[in-house]
């Protein structure tokens, strides 16, 4: 009686297991983002800055934040195109120009990318991260 028992519970969780297994040649894909779902931009930067001066962030030619060494951000954005630049910050010594030269990217519906905020002796500049 107990084997019996044994062989039925078994069974029952092969036919559970089984129930959760795609046919062959049938692959499980994430549901695709809602259309006008927002994208995301994650900007870090390191804490080997030659200086402490703040980074100005621009989306769209607009200060959208001021990152420190070692800090970071991420914005939730509408997808489609956008035009990011990185400046040094105009305040104290750092007397930042404003941006240099926008990159221009296009984001879409769920998407999520990631920047490096790169500082080399007064330059500052973006650089893509792949994961």
């Amino acid at each position: 009686m107990r084997h019996t028992a044994l062989v039925l519970l078994g069974l029952l969780c092969l036919g559970a297991h089984a129930s959760d297994t795609l046919p062959r040649g049938v692959e499980h894909r994430p549901p695709a983002p809602a259309v006008g779902a927002p994208a995301r931009l994650i900007f870090s930067r390191d804490n080997n800055a030659p200086n402490a001066c703040n980074v100005e962030l621009y989306v769209n030619q607009q200060v959208v934040a001021q990152l420190g060494p070692d800090e970071r951000t991420s914005l939730d954005l509408p997808s489609g195109e956008l035009s990011i630049a990185v400046a040094m910050s105009p305040d104290g010594y750092c007397g930042g120009r404003g941006p240099g030269a926008a990159q221009s990217i296009v984001l879409g519906p769920g998407e999520t990318r990631h920047f490096a905020i790169v500082v080399k002796s007064e330059q500052v500049f973006l650089a893509p991260l792949f994961n």
